[in-house]
């Protein structure tokens, strides 16, 4: 049984007038934005012609593509069109363009009355054009013996097959007549005898569409040095098996109401979602999208959805786009101004001691949106806000784009995802697993079951350029239908989706249990609390994590103010060291070593307790390394001693005793002598990032001041420590 999301009827109006409006009042769209941007549901047109900005670039991606787009028993390496030379009429710009025949099939092997192939114009429904042509061009000429034609809707127009060469040559590879051929799709080959005895650039199809009945479409046309007979299908997740079917979430969650875009926190503990139109919300009935949301209580059972309500809800669209792991942040589409209506944008809330903040507009550099729709998506680790938009770069209308966290609420120029991602219709709904690197997004651009199928795709390296060819989820997922939306836990266990078939009402929330093949990579979610180490009284504070040695960091988090709790996801297989800061109170860091983890994994109970600025305080130094009965330091070490001479630096009246301890491990002369060797090293590495010496004072009490019991080796660990303490400060 095929579940699919429902297509939500405000996406569709006016699509195609929409981009002709943009193309022809640019200047007006980008400086005068009077209406809130919708979240991205169904988008189906496309735009691509020659004076793209990105054309040859997206041409050279062509080439390279077509290399993997045939399967057949042999390795047949097959060229895709990757150019326009001429075609007789064209459906319209804006679909069923002469470019959509352009690449690798993405309409067949479905098929079906699709935007994303080409066909001739029509007149009252019926196509107009009796002599028509398409003839499409080959950035590499080749010696051929076969052109491979993707009728993906109503074949049997083809009439002839023409091929041309670099130096003029022309040859008729194929002449017949046009007849009705049942089938809703076909791959049409034609093969020569013989190889062609010359390079092959351009090849041009003719069709009678007046004796096939209905819209005769062509979805790509290449050509193979081999006459063995090319096969093309979905590019599906190899091997992959769903055991359950989408369950419905229930009346807690869903009505007669439509609900809608649901988002999962990265914990799987609570729920966000769109309710459109109902009477609770913000404007009413009136009011398409609010803010809803459901925690999953310890029965495993969801709670009645609520209104989350003001700051966050009000009578324009309002919708979630991220979660962060605490579930204290939340990313929401479109900027709030302060006399309370929305422009377009994306911004940030965050939970104080009295609810949601008022949310903060994200700053984008050099920021433009062609498109009246946008997606958003913030990396679970903070650092990276992918997007669905459209700029002047783009491939074709919406294109996926990333943005690099510059401090808070900044982010860097979008830079584009590339070729291997985004396609010449619209490529949306980006949503990155808490692992970092695998992107699940939506695409027609990709051959699929429906109008946009959901794929994945693998980063393989940092300048979000290079991926794994995006894979299809498969039709237990993907619907003849738009399919988006898909998201998932950190745990990977379900994912979250909304469909019309067998709701409730209207749309309604289901999940499906995921097969292994269909989850990212593992990650580690480390849940804690932040503490006054005085009082153990919960601390509002942000959590900074660093991996171990090199200090890049790797995740960012703040706690909740009313229960100092915390929650991060982390990949496995590395070490970390945790900082948590808080006003009035030392920085405090803790290092975890997750390089053994080969499982999705959680970890409870991480305490970190902030004392507060005063003098005689006492700060231990956690994420100090030393070699073993030594006092040469680590490179790991680094980090935390760069950030205590950083507060040493920016406050100039304090002084410190630097004081090592030990275990009761040898003797008492050796330890004493470790314990002062090893405060030493910290004090001489803190003088050389620029603080005087004299503002130190070194002790080494070797075993004299355990902090814990020497009978384990957890004991003698926490009692293996160098720490600070403050002598003196300004007032």
């Amino acid at each position: 049984m095929t579940f699919f999301f429902v297509i939500l009827t405000k996406f569709y109006i006016s699509m195609i007038r929409m981009r002709s409006l943009l193309m022809v009042a640019l200047v007006f769209i980008v400086t005068s934005f009077a209406k809130a941007q919708t979240d991205v549901e169904v988008i189906n047109q496309t735009n691509k012609t020659a004076l793209d900005s990105n054309f040859l670039k997206w041409q050279a991606a062509l080439i390279k593509d077509s290399i993997a787009g045939s399967k057949s028993d042999k390795n047949v390496k097959i060229f895709w069109a990757d150019k326009v030379a001429g075609f007789s009429s064209q459906y319209s710009k804006t679909e069923r363009g002469a470019v959509q025949a352009l690449g690798r099939p993405n309409a067949y092997p479905t098929g079906g009355n699709q935007y994303t192939a080409w066909s001739v114009k029509e007149k009252d429904g019926i196509e107009a054009d009796k002599n028509a042509f398409i003839k499409v061009g080959y950035s590499t000429p080749a010696i051929i013996q076969q052109v491979v034609i993707a009728e993906s809707f109503n074949p049997g127009a083809i009439t002839q097959v023409v091929v041309y060469g670099t130096n003029g040559e022309k040859q008729v590879v194929y002449d017949g007549v046009a007849r009705q051929v049942n089938q809703k799709a076909r791959l049409f080959h034609v093969i020569l005898p013989e190889p062609t005895s010359f390079y092959v650039k351009e090849v041009e199809v003719k069709l009678d569409p007046i004796t096939v009945i209905g819209s005769n479409q062509i979805d790509a046309i290449g050509i193979t040095e081999s006459k063995d007979s090319v096969y093309y299908s979905i590019n599906v997740i190899p091997s992959l098996v769903f055991n359950n079917k989408p369950e419905n979430l229930g009346e807690a969650i869903n009505s007669i109401y439509d609900e809608q875009a649901p988002m999962i926190s990265p914990d799987g503990k609570t729920l966000f979602l769109v309710r459109k139109r109902h009477p609770e919300n913000a404007g009413s009935f009136n009011d398409e999208d609010d803010i809803w949301f459901s925690k999953l209580n310890d029965q495993g059972k969801w709670t009645a959805v609520k209104n989350i309500g003001p700051p966050l809800n009000n009578k324009y669209n309002n919708f979630v786009q991220a979660i962060t792991p605490d579930g204290n942040s939340l990313l929401l589409g479109n900027v709030y101004n302060k006399d309370g209506t929305v422009v377009p944008g994306v911004s940030l809330t965050y939970k104080t001691k009295t609810g949601w903040a008022v949310p903060e507009k994200q700053v984008i550099d050099n920021f433009v949106n062609l498109n009246q729709y946008a997606n958003y998506y913030l990396s679970n680790d903070g650092r990276f806000l992918l997007m669905a938009i459209e700029m002047s770069d783009s491939y074709g209308e919406l294109d996926l784009y990333v943005s690099i966290r510059k401090g808070d609420n900044r982010w860097s120029k979008p830079i584009n995802l590339g070729p291997m991602i985004n396609t010449y219709v619209n490529d949306y709904s980006p949503f990155l697993a808490a692992d970092g690197v695998t992107l699940y997004f939506s695409t027609a651009g990709h051959a699929g079951y429906g109008k946009e199928d959901i794929f994945v795709t693998t980063r393989l390296d940092d300048t979000w350029q290079n991926w794994t060819e995006p894979l299809n989820l498969g039709p237990m997922l993907n619907s003849p239908e738009s399919d988006t939306k898909y998201n998932i836990p950190a745990s990977g266990e379900y994912a979250y989706l909304s469909s019309t078939n067998q709701s409730m009402g209207k749309g309604d929330i289901f999940r499906i249990r995921l097969p292994q093949k269909a989850k990212p990579k593992p990650v580690v979610l480390i849940s804690g609390r932040v503490v006054n180490d005085k009082t153990n009284q919960p601390i509002d504070a942000r959590i900074i994590v660093e991996e171990l040695p090199g200090g890049q960091e790797a995740a960012i988090a703040r706690t909740d103010p009313n229960t100092g709790e915390f929650k991060i996801i982390l990949p496995a297989g590395k070490k970390y060291g945790f900082r948590a800061i808080g006003l009035g109170f030392f920085d405090v860091n803790k290092n975890i070593d997750l390089s053994d983890i080969t499982e999705y994994t959680e970890i409870d109970d991480e305490m970190l307790r902030l004392a507060p600025i005063e003098v005689g305080q006492v700060v231990r130094l956690n994420n100090i390394f030393f070699e073993f009965g030594k006092a040469t330091l680590l490179p790991e070490s680094f980090p935390e001693l760069n950030r205590t001479a950083e507060f040493l630096k920016n406050n100039p009246s304090v002084t410190i005793e630097v004081a090592g301890h030990t275990d009761n491990v040898g003797s008492e002369g050796f330890n004493q002598k470790l314990s002062q060797n090893r405060a030493q090293s910290v004090a001489d590495y803190i003088a050389s990032q620029g603080v005087d010496k004299a503002r130190m004072t070194v002790m080494g009490y070797g075993l004299s001041r355990p902090i814990a019991f020497n009978t384990d080796e957890e004991g003698r660990a926490m009692n293996r420590r160098v720490e600070f303490k403050i002598l003196k400060m300004g007032k």
